[in-house]
């Protein structure tokens, strides 16, 4: 009975392709930081980060060619966060990443950087090489933000940047 809740738990709380934290856990966890950087006058940043052409190449190759982009770029997102920052999908072609203690500066390097490991990582399916692009927009966690606050300004930033990275 318990492995049977253990499982139906993750199933609420992770994405099941790539084993991420979902929408649900992400808000908990950025509601956190709300309150922790509120408290303790932490600076927080919330990225957004969408798959550009994803629907599209679902439409050339099938779901199972955009699946890999999907998975590919949940991999390199978690390998590219500390332990205290979050990486999750929360939406079929949208990830956010929580990143603490990281000044402006810092975040326009961490997006440089995120930006051309997409670019350089090598997505094959089949024995097609599947274009890869992704636009990242970001906000600061301020002293009144709210959970829906945050991710409409984040979410609003990364489509300003669409198309910026290519």
């Amino acid at each position: 009975m318990k492995e049977q809740f253990d499982s139906m738990q993750k199933d609420d709380y992770h994405d099941d392709l790539t084993g991420l934290p979902n929408r649900r856990l992400f808000t908990e966890r950025l509601d956190n930081r709300i309150v922790h950087c509120q408290r303790y006058g932490d600076i927080s940043a919330l990225l957004f980060v969408d798959i550009d052409n994803l629907e599209s190449v679902n439409d050339a190759y099938g779901h199972a060619a955009g699946d890999l982009m999907v998975i590919r770029l949940s991999q390199l997102l978690n390998a590219s966060v500390e332990s205290s920052d979050v990486a999750a999908r929360i939406g079929s072609n949208i990830f956010a990443l929580l990143l603490d203690n990281l000044d402006a500066d810092q975040v326009e390097r961490k997006i440089a950087f995120l930006i051309d490991r997409i670019k350089s990582t090598d997505c094959k399916y089949q024995d097609v090489t599947l274009p890869f692009r992704a636009s990242i927009g970001y906000c600061f966690i301020g002293p009144k933000d709210s959970v829906d606050g945050l991710m409409s300004r984040a979410d609003a930033a990364m489509y300003r940047s669409q198309g910026s990275f290519d």
